[in-house]
């Protein structure tokens, strides 16, 4: 067996070896150990676009576009690490017909593809709507809790159950920041103003409110509706404390300082990451791929710029030549885009002796002998 490990150079965030490239016998298995260093402007931050879209939006959603559109590029320039989705809501299910579902709906889940999330923030629209309070607590919670119905429990004062079933697809570990839009205060018959800022709290969701409109006016407003008095988004976004923010008139506000806002109400959670390691776009049929944490530091809440080891265990399941790429997610290069290793698996006739062979990261290229096998596994996992 001819086996050759290639080294990476040092990018803001990689993974090394940057490829391997192996002959196997059927039934063979491979062990690499793969070092992954995250980059120091990462670590995994997934951001939510929330906005209104009933018709009382019409005269401002190009506005809103706009503000968002330029925020989406000044985040993936500041967050290296963040991913993306974008979300709509419309009239509160308690509204009846013509609602229910339809009241929340995801248009692009969690991406680290800023055109795609472009492309559905100019998807936002103005439409429907029949009176002034709108579904902003219940598009929350199915934000924070990926489309889960309101029961059992019951959220709002009305008692009934309600979900989109809509996920965000948030990612294990990422810190979570909902950006809020909208000009019109929220029902509380079906999520309440108390369970809404609940539900961010155990979620630990940064909330950032962009209000069209001036203080307790617009997503400001006071609207008991059954649930609790106050003025709505700066109750929540106060009660989150430090991860909270409401900015009042949001359109005539400078980009630079709604950055730095929301900067502000993200904080220094992004200094740690859980790290973890994929196949991008699948595992190929005919291997078995997996991936382990076999640092002595562990793998979770990795300060940014730290490395950890983790061990690839590759399979050979039937015979072909097999290439693929594996990522770790949140984990960037200088350039932006994701750190990538490639791999290349030959796989043969079947092998005499299938037992896994534990290689060190490190450049050299081993001839196939008896010898050179005992020295594999005499060296073990560094």
């Amino acid at each position: 067996m001819l086996t050759t490990l290639g080294t990476s150079a040092a990018f803001a965030g990689s993974i090394s070896p940057a490829s391997v490239s192996a002959s196997l016998g059927l039934g063979e298995t491979l062990e690499v150990v793969k070092r992954v260093t995250t980059d120091l402007g990462g670590g995994l931050i997934d951001f939510l676009f929330l906005a209104d879209n009933t018709g009382s939006m019409g005269g401002v959603i190009g506005n809103v576009q706009s503000v968002a559109s330029t925020l989406l590029t000044d985040l993936k320039t500041t967050y290296s690490g963040a991913q993306f989705a974008v979300a709509r809501y419309f009239g509160d299910p308690s509204e009846g017909v013509g609602y229910g579902s339809n009241s929340y709906q995801v248009l692009q889940t969690s991406t680290p593809d800023t055109t795609a999330a472009s492309l559905a923030i100019n998807g936002w629209i103005a439409s429907g709507g029949d009176d002034t309070p709108e579904a902003n607590f219940y598009a929350l919670q199915q934000a924070v809790q990926n489309g889960a119905s309101t029961c059992p429990g019951g959220l709002g004062s009305s008692g009934s159950c309600g979900g989109s079933a809509d996920p965000v697809d948030w990612r294990p570990g990422a810190r979570k920041v909902a950006l809020w839009f909208g000009d019109a205060p929220s029902h509380q018959q079906t999520v309440t103003m108390s369970h809404a800022t609940t539900i961010l709290k155990d979620a630990n969701v940064s909330l950032i409110a962009f209000n069209n409109s001036g203080a307790t006016s617009g997503l400001d407003e006071n609207y008991e509706d059954g649930g609790q008095i106050g003025f709505q988004a700066s109750t929540v976004t106060t009660a989150l404390g430090s991860h909270g923010a409401l900015i009042n008139d949001f359109a005539s506000v400078p980009p630079a300082e709604i950055l730095a806002t929301v900067k502000s109400a993200v904080g220094d959670v992004t200094s740690k990451s859980n790290i973890s390691l994929a196949v991008l776009g699948g595992t190929p049929a005919g291997l078995n791929v997996s991936f382990s944490c076999s640092d002595p530091l562990g793998c979770n809440d990795v300060n940014a710029g730290d490395s950890r080891e983790l061990t690839m265990s590759i399979q050979a399941l039937a015979p072909g030549d097999y290439t693929f790429d594996v990522y770790s997610p949140g984990v960037t290069d200088e350039s932006g885009a994701l750190a990538l290793e490639r791999d290349r698996i030959r796989v043969g006739a079947v092998n005499s002796v299938p037992t896994p062979l534990p290689l060190v990261g490190a450049a050299a290229t081993f001839n196939f002998s008896r010898k050179i096998r005992r020295r594999l596994r005499g060296i073990g996992k560094a």
